[in-house]
Formats: structure tokens, C-alpha cells, sequence
């Protein structure tokens, strides 16, 4: 006696296993659909990496829980088929050899079902090893820029210092020239003076102790003139050696 089988004669007991065969069929034919449909939705997905990884955590979970659902289901049609082999041989002659026709069938159905499991079970193993692949090179590149911007910085700020030092010392040279220029001005407009009054000096000798006073200023006016330049040379000089 066959477990779960309906009481009667083993062609009755032949038609209750095979119903139950045939409800397994129609499961597993359901599910391979769904199974078949995750490794084509695998295969094209896209976004940014986080939401990739984060469907690949889904994704992962039900594409496990439906691996699962599909081997037991698969398991549980071979023993329907090995129930039905032995209704087949508790039949007489000629209806057995009908019936084993029928379950000769069920079974080339059982191995295109097992066929068309191994295939997209092996082609969604494939897709996540691409995937992984993928996300390893996306990592090396990220580390690979990380690691490059970290060599870079300093350079950019030690470029960033040169290029201000720079700028300092030509505002330094800059304001130099613009006092130079106007010392060199009023030494002229002082020269002028003093060569007019030096030619009144024979006719107004009261003259002669501003144009005194007016030389002492000159001098006074070389010695500024002279540490101005000596300062912007030094200036100079400094940020050449910065440079």
C-alpha cells in the first residue's frame, strides 16, 4: 500500500499519485517562472553601487528561500514517480504497460524540470560572481583615488604657498617702486629749488641759511631715499628665497 494513496484497486491508486504528481508539476512549473525571472532581473540591474548591494541583499534571501522550494519540490515529484513505478507493476499487463508510458512521460518532464533548474541556478551563481567581481574593481579603483588624492594634497598646498608667497613679494616690489618713484620726484623738485636759490644767494645773503637749511633736508631726504632701498632689497631677496 502506497503512503497517501486512496483506497481501491492500484489503478485508482495510480490516478491519486499521479493527480499529486501533477500538482507538484504545476508548482514546480510556477516557481522555475519566478526563478527564471530573478536571473533575469539580476542580469540587468543597475543604479548606484550602495542600491545594488542593497538589492543584492534582498535579492539574495528570496533567490535562497526559492532555490530551496524548488529542490524539495523536486525531490518530493522523483518519489511520486517512484510511487507511481510501483502502482505500475501491482497492474495488469496491458494496463500497466499503457501506464508506464504515461509515467515515462511524468519523468521526461522531472528531467527537463531538473535541466532548467541547473541551468538558471548556474546562470544566477555566474551573474553574482560578475557582481562581485565588479564591486571588487569598484573598490580597488576608490582605494586607488583615495590613495592618489593623499599623495596630491601636499603638493597642491605647498603649490597653493608658492603661488601666495609670489604674489606677496610682487605687491612688496609694487609699493617699493611707487615710494621710490615719488622720492626720486621730490629729490628732483628739491634739486630745482636749490639750484634757483643759489642764484639769488649773491643778491639776498638772507638767503643763505634756508638754502643750508634746505641742503641739510636733502641730505636728510638721501639717507630715507637710501633705507627704503636697502629695505626693498632686502624684501626681495627674502621672498626669492622662499621661492
Amino acid at each position: 500500500m502506497i503512503a497517501g494513496a486512496s483506497p481501491g484497486g492500484p489503478l485508482q491508486q495510480f490516478e491519486d499519485v499521479r493527480k499529486r504528481a501533477r500538482r507538484l508539476e504545476a508548482d514546480i512549473d510556477g516557481k522555475l517562472v519566478a526563478y527564471n525571472r530573478v536571473s533575469v532581473s539580476q542580469g540587468a540591474k543597475g543604479g548606484t553601487e550602495s542600491d545594488v548591494e542593497s538589492g543584492e541583499q534582498t535579492g539574495d534571501s528570496f533567490t535562497t528561500s526559492l532555490a530551496s522550494e524548488l529542490e524539495s519540490l523536486l525531490a518530493q515529484l522523483s518519489e511520486t514517480h517512484q510511487d507511481m513505478g510501483r502502482c505500475v507493476k501491482d497492474l495488469a499487463a496491458g494496463e500497466g504497460a499503457r501506464q508506464s508510458h504515461v509515467l515515462q512521460r511524468h519523468r521526461e518532464l522531472l528531467h527537463e524540470y531538473e535541466k532548467e533548474f541547473r541551468k538558471i541556478k548556474a546562470n544566477i551563481k555566474e551573474q553574482r560572481e560578475r557582481d562581485d567581481l565588479l564591486h571588487s574593481v569598484r573598490k580597488d579603483i576608490g582605494e586607488y583615488k583615495s590613495a592618489a588624492s593623499a599623495r596630491t594634497d601636499p603638493l597642491l598646498r605647498e603649490r597653493g604657498a608658492a603661488t601666495n608667497s609670489i604674489k606677496t613679494a610682487d605687491q612688496v616690489l609694487e609699493s617699493a617702486q611707487t615710494t621710490f618713484d615719488a622720492l626720486r620726484n621730490q629729490r628732483q623738485l628739491y634739486s630745482s629749488i636749490g639750484s634757483k636759490l643759489s642764484a639769488f644767494r649773491a643778491r639776498l645773503p638772507t638767503i643763505d641759511s634756508l638754502v643750508g637749511r634746505i641742503q641739510r633736508r636733502k641730505k636728510f631726504e638721501s639717507i630715507v631715499l637710501a633705507i627704503v632701498l636697502a629695505t626693498c632689497a632686502i624684501v626681495v631677496l627674502y621672498f626669492s628665497i622662499l621661492r
